[in-house]
């Protein structure tokens, strides 16, 4: 568990950037493309990217670190 404390503390600045990121991308598509007849996918999709790319990133920090 303490791993993934100091993993969190190290990542916090970029779990703030990336979610504004995604929130940013999300404002331009619907700006760009029109607002979408189910806003569920685009929000899950969303969630599931920002898992996978967050569960990447542990691996690769923790590989580095220990």
């Amino acid at each position: 568990m303490d791993k993934v404390k100091l993993y969190l503390k190290y990542r916090k600045k970029s779990y703030f950037l990336k979610a504004i990121l995604f929130i940013s991308l999300f404002i331009i598509v619907i700006l760009v493309f029109g607002p979408p007849k189910y806003y569920v996918v685009p929000i899950l999709s969303m969630i599931t990217v920002f898992g996978i790319s967050e569960f990447v990133e542990y691996k690769r920090w923790k590989k580095d670190k220990y």
